[in-house]
């Protein structure tokens, strides 16, 4: 929605903005779910089965089909793969993308038009933005079969999760479906043909959180769709509140980092079980949880490298930066692309038995792994609130320089000076005595303006 759209969206009554809402629905509805979604999607309940002799055999043919494609068809890689169609022939496993160039967010967004295929007409192809939590958002173009596709592994990951197409649903994004000056209820928008409705991430104060939970209470919604932050406050009122009437089958969560510590509340508060997703805008990769908690990536989507600090592949059990190549978007085709996540691939077999292959942990966005005065990363640092998290309502690490980093807590009832120096006592285990550590009490946690809660921020180049 463009500025001028959206000030107009929020002169309007209510209940005209929740037509509104039905209406954009109705045209997300048929981006997303037209045909041949259906096809795709049982496509994707039968592939969920294949062995792993399958997946292998499935992605050294949609990598040698999608770098056929680059080369035929688009502007960059016609310059940088020095590969030639022919040469294809010869590989049998993805070691074939070692002889392929790496790619840089920041390469991609210098040239992202050259990254466009000349097989589609532009003129017809769905621009997507990036949320551009640390930097400028990327201007995405995908196909209309893409985009169905995509949502179809949406689709599958909600069945992992026991949900069925269309049931009753609540949602925390980042959409502005409530003007940010207003003071009083609803902060939430009805989308009538998704059986949704929408709650604003931007108005969880103490103040409206009552308004929050009756009304969710009042929904009983079948799952709950929701960045962690977001759903996280409303998960710690409940427990605080002694209220346990609000059971949903199942939430979604995804966009942020989960912690083990915000699963364990939101999963207490709602008496289910957390499903995690892991994907991005660029559309090079999806992973979600199945009932087990692995992450599995969906090797249809795409395929994930780990890599080290000089782009050299890491073994399975070792953490590095993700490079990920996409298989469904042969529109703007990203191959070996660094989305600026890092994280540690498993190689282990999953007790659900399904054989995709599993992410044994994310870490975080790279400039949200912290950095000590002797290189070393660290990452996962909600441990370091574990004890106090009943005396903290949210909180935020901030590495400032390479020796300081500040703490950003606001408090619950409870809290004392002695929760502040236990915090900094367990970062101190993590990130050494060389560093000076700092408490800060403020009143709330800054988001981005989609919404997003960053828990660790680093500010220090490497």
């Amino acid at each position: 929605m463009n500025k001028y759209a959206e000030n107009n969206y929020h002169r309007l009554p209510i209940f005209m903005q929740n037509v509104l809402c039905s209406l954009y629905g109705t045209m997300l509805y048929m981006e997303r779910y037209a045909p041949p979604w259906k096809r795709y999607y049982n496509y994707l309940i039968n592939t969920q089965s294949m062995s792993n002799e399958e997946i292998d055999r499935m992605q050294i043919s949609l990598l040698k089909g999608l770098i056929s494609h680059a080369i035929d068809y688009v502007p960059h890689y016609q310059q940088t793969i020095q590969l030639k169609k022919e040469d294809l022939r010869r590989f049998d496993s993805m070691n074939m993308l070692e002889y392929l160039p790496i790619l840089e967010k920041s390469e991609f967004r210098e040239s992202a038009e050259t990254f466009i295929s000349n097989y589609y007409d532009k003129a017809k192809l769905i621009k997507i933005s990036t949320s551009g939590t640390t930097g400028t958002p990327l201007t995405i173009y995908t196909s209309r079969e893409a985009r169905k596709m995509n949502y179809a592994f949406f689709e599958r990951s909600k069945f992992w999760a026991g949900i069925k197409r269309l049931e009753r649903s609540i949602t925390f994004a980042g959409r502005a479906i409530v003007p940010a000056q207003q003071k009083d209820p609803p902060f939430w928008r009805v989308n009538v043909l998704f059986n949704n409705t929408l709650f604003s991430s931007y108005h969880l104060s103490n103040k409206n959180l009552p308004y929050y939970v009756d009304r969710i209470r009042k929904i009983q919604p079948h799952f709950i769709d929701s960045y962690p932050s977001s759903i996280g406050i409303i998960a710690r009122y409940i427990i605080d509140n002694n209220i346990c009437d609000i059971k949903p089958k199942a939430i979604i969560t995804s966009s942020e980092t989960l912690f083990d510590a915000e699963r364990e509340e939101i999963e207490k508060a709602f008496g289910c079980r957390v499903y995690d997703q892991y994907g991005s805008a660029e559309q090079v990769t999806f992973a979600c949880q199945c009932t087990k908690g692995a992450y599995h990536i969906n090797p249809e989507y795409g395929f994930v490298e780990v890599l080290d600090k000089n782009n050299r592949p890491l073994e399975k059990g070792m953490l590095g930066e993700f490079a990920c190549t996409g298989f469904i978007n042969r529109a703007m085709p990203l191959i070996r692309y660094k989305i600026g996540d890092m994280g540690i691939l498993s190689d282990r077999k999953c007790d659900c038995g399904c054989n995709f292959p599993l992410v044994e942990r994310i870490c975080g966005r790279t400039d949200d792994i912290l950095i000590t005065p002797s290189g070393k990363y660290v990452g996962r640092l909600d441990p370091v609130f574990k004890g106090v998290g009943h005396t903290i309502k949210e909180a935020q690490i901030i590495q400032e320089k390479l020796d300081l980093i500040t703490i950003l807590v606001v408090k619950a009832p409870g809290y004392t000076d002695k929760d502040g120096e236990s915090i900094i006592k367990e970062l101190k285990k993590r990130m050494g005595p060389a560093m000076s550590y700092a408490i800060r009490l403020v009143d709330s946690i800054p988001r981005t303006k989609t919404g997003k809660s960053r828990a660790v921020i680093r500010k220090v180049e490497e």
